[in-house]
């Protein structure tokens, strides 16, 4: 059997372009829109991702939590409700998109980041209690849910 037929079947993984394509092109206009440089818009995605993660499987817990829902440790995680199949299948997805933020001091950076942009460029609010962010208008606000459920879908 020919080596190179055998390799050519073989299905392949997908390189970290296509795990950042599910952010094109609302990067684009953020980019322009808000004028954010180099790869803010995309970063910013990602932690929105992991915030909306938290919120949709453990809306309780502090943005502090995700890389222990990431890594299947600590309380919050232990602690944590019966999931649906959907919802297992969100943790998944997000595993591979986040993967940096399994590591805690990566994911501190990130979030502390994203506390100094825009308050209307942010759709979660960092504070004590959380949630969304009321300077961001309905329709980013939905615009961004309805990219973050797809993408865990």
């Amino acid at each position: 059997m020919n080596t190179l037929s055998a390799s050519a079947s073989l299905p392949t993984r997908p390189g970290l372009t296509n795990l950042l394509r599910w952010q094109e092109p609302l990067v684009t206009r953020l980019r322009y829109r808000h004028s954010l440089p180099g790869m803010v818009a995309n970063r910013m995605l990602n932690v929105e991702l992991g915030l909306y993660l938290l919120a949709e499987l453990l809306p309780l817990v502090p943005p502090q939590f995700l890389p222990d829902l990431l890594n299947g440790q600590g309380a919050a995680y232990r602690q944590r409700p019966i999931w649906s199949p959907r919802q297992h299948r969100a943790l998944n997805q997000a595993r591979t998109l986040l993967a940096p933020y399994r590591n805690p001091s990566v994911w501190f950076k990130a979030l502390d980041k994203y506390a100094t942009l825009p308050s209307d460029v942010r759709i979660f609010s960092l504070s004590v209690r959380g949630g969304w962010n009321s300077d961001v208008s309905s329709y980013v606000l939905r615009e961004r849910l309805s990219l973050f459920q797809g993408v865990l879908a």
